[in-house]
């Protein structure tokens, strides 16, 4: 329980969930389908272009930017196709509350406490991604997150880390008025 003792941020994010139960196997094929071992050939590319270290720093930024729009004009060819990426369904969204590092807290009393869960998340990183999770209930409204992905738990904490600096900012204003 000390994880509880974290800072905490609100971060009013739709997630997506279910219990595991039977559905393991499903629920980690899928998870390791979303894995940033898996990414579309533009991100394979550029992975073996990193690898080899031909990128220079300050050019990084225009390649991600190139990336996205490659990967945006990759998606409106396949919804004019009529192809689209199938998830598995689960079977509650809820929204959270707060979140911080391995913590989430829902608005609502949605969990069964003790009962692991998958979930899928998604929060404002670039590039914009799935971000799948396993994660056991604490309370009814508090989970712990037990599994994710590096590049995903970087990005994660990444995004509190953003939060908190913008509510210092915002407590700076607030005292300066």
């Amino acid at each position: 329980m000390n994880d509880l003792a974290t800072r905490l941020v609100k971060a009013p994010l739709k997630i997506e969930f279910s219990k595991i139960a039977d559905h393991y196997d499903t629920f980690k094929m899928e998870f390791d389908l979303l894995s940033e071992n898996n990414d579309d050939p533009i991100g394979m590319w550029l992975k073996n272009i990193r690898a080899r270290g031909k990128i220079i720093d300050e050019n990084e930024p225009l390649l991600q930017l190139l990336i996205e729009l490659h990967r945006k004009i990759d998606i409106l060819n396949a919804r004019l196709d009529n192809q689209s990426k199938e998830y598995t369904k689960l079977d509650s969204i809820c929204n959270l509350d707060s979140i911080g590092h391995n913590i989430l807290v829902f608005r609502d009393d949605c969990l069964e406490i003790g009962e692991n869960y998958y979930a899928r998340l998604d929060i404002a990183i670039f590039p914009i991604r799935k971000m799948p999770m396993f994660f056991e209930a604490l309370a009814k409204n508090k989970a712990k997150i037990i599994l994710m992905h590096n590049r995903d738990i970087v990005d994660f904490d990444g995004y509190i880390a953003s939060k908190e600096r913008a509510n210092i900012r915002e407590e700076k204003l607030k005292n300066k008025i």
